[in-house]
């Protein structure tokens, strides 16, 4: 197996083209767009981000798990996934349709069915990309994502050239997904040869697990996004608008979660399946450096969210600053849960994983119904704070069952707790830093961080990027 430093340093090329492609490119576009106009491009990225999960339903997760443990035989077991794959895509593509149809008109229908195909191609792409993980190949994941970024680039510079429309920009989005995955399919046919048999066992296989992994995906996006249309069909296109611009930060910030998820899950996955008796040990150090990113990251967020706005987007975008808590608290929530989600996967309890997001959605969905038509995008904010509230205590509760463990040190707990509170009297006293003062702070902050853990620890994680036994 390659190194973890190694996988890492491609996920991390991977993560910064991600970040190109999927924020910054947007950032910039808010600057110089309209409201209405950053709205309905917002409007279709999130539906687009509905849809692919639903033609994705959780096959690139089952492929890092299954292909790493040589469940099946490999040309045959992703042949048979894509049979399942295209199936789910096509209800997909309908379901979408018919939803645009149904609940929009003019701009927001058009916009939307090229974000919808988008969305299909995307969802293909996906699965090839976990696939060459799954096999060690990172290295191609990271190319092609950086030459998805440049195509981007080429696009918004020619949108800025040309003076055209936002109808340029989305056809441009759905051109440079589809030159990926043709890309993609040239180098997979390279590198491997398929089987072209249909295989019963595996088709039962997929068939009973992919709706325990499909499901997760779905209801685990959904809850995170759903908000997004909801806020377009009660508040307009506008309010989505600040809403998105500020949550792009925080979205930013989450791919390094994703990132985290994809090198670790099949590394851990490996080791749960060797029966390694250093498990326990190896994922409570990896929770404890997750843990404590998760930290680093909302101290940050919310010492400089102003600064960050008003660097990045003009001041019609100020009135986001409102939800800096609420979406601080939910990026927290979302790294701190990587390890106990990963953990539910790679023990085959992915039936956890569902309960866990469906009990989340079913909160979000409830709240947002309630919330939104009133408050807009705020109530959506600290609707998205509950509901991650609630992922992550089952997260925690499911985790410990599995291994009778929380993977927390004391010291970790109450150093986070303390950060909290602090955190909650600067926002109760309405506190407020210049920008000097708050790197200051954040420098202190991360020194104190830093003795939380004993120098054998620091060793430790070292050798564990560097894929070396400890």
């Amino acid at each position: 197996m390659s190194s973890l430093a190694k996988n890492l340093g491609f996920s991390i090329a991977s993560l910064l083209s991600r970040i190109v492609s999927g924020s910054v490119v947007y950032i910039v576009l808010a600057r110089v767009m309209s409201l209405d106009d950053f709205g309905l491009l917002s409007f279709g990225a999130t539906l687009a981000g509905l849809i692919t999960v639903i033609a994705e339903f959780g096959f690139s997760l089952m492929a890092q798990r299954d292909i790493p443990q040589k469940r099946f035989d490999f040309s045959a077991y992703v042949f048979n996934t894509f049979i399942q794959k295209f199936g789910f895509s096509a209800l997909a593509l309908i379901g979408g349709i018919l939803y645009l149809l149904f609940f929009y008109s003019g701009l927001n229908v058009t916009i939307g069915i090229i974000f919808v195909i988008n969305a299909i191609v995307t969802s293909g792409n996906m699965y090839f990309f976990a696939v060459f993980r799954a096999k060690n190949m990172f290295k191609i994941e990271s190319w092609l994502a950086m030459l998805y970024s440049v195509i981007l680039v080429i696009i918004v510079l020619l949108y800025f050239w040309l003076k055209t429309d936002l109808l340029f920009i989305v056809y441009g989005l759905l051109f440079a997904r589809f030159l990926q995955f043709i890309v993609l399919v040239f180098i997979f046919l390279r590198k491997f040869n398929l089987s072209y048999k249909i295989d019963n066992t595996i088709q039962k296989y997929l068939f009973k697990n992919s709706f325990s992994f499909g499901t997760h995906y779905i209801i685990g996006i959904f809850y995170f996004s759903i908000d997004n249309q909801m806020i377009a069909y009660y508040s307009g296109n506008e309010q989505l608008a600040i809403y998105q611009a500020f949550f792009k930060i925080v979205l930013i910030l989450l791919m390094i979660n994703s990132l985290l998820e994809s090198v670790f899950l099949p590394y851990l996955s490996s080791m749960f399946r060797n029966g390694n008796r250093n498990f326990n040990n190896i994922a409570k150090l990896i929770n404890k450096v997750i843990v404590s990113l998760g930290l680093l990251l909302f101290v940050f967020f919310v010492l400089f969210a102003s600064d960050i706005i008003t660097l990045l987007y003009s001041d019609k975008y100020l009135p986001a600053l409102v939800i800096t808590l609420p979406l601080a608290f939910v990026l927290l929530f979302r790294i701190i849960s990587t390890v106990y989600s990963v953990v539910l996967t790679i023990s085959d309890n992915q039936n956890l994983r569902v309960i866990t997001v469906f009990v989340s959605l079913v909160v979000n969905v409830v709240l947002n119904f309630i919330f939104i038509p009133k408050y807009g995008f705020v109530g959506a904010a600290y609707v998205s704070m509950v509901t991650h509230f609630v992922l992550i205590g089952l997260y925690i509760y499911f985790g410990y069952e599995q291994l009778k463990s929380l993977l927390l040190e004391l010291k970790i707990i109450i150093f986070g707790l303390i950060s909290i509170i602090l955190v909650l009297v600067l926002f109760y006293y309405k506190i407020s830093f210049s920008f000097a003062q708050s790197v200051m702070i954040m420098v202190l902050w991360f020194i104190m961080l830093l003795f939380i853990y004993k120098k054998k620890q620091l060793i430790e994680v070292k050798k564990l990027f560097l894929g070396e036994t400890f």
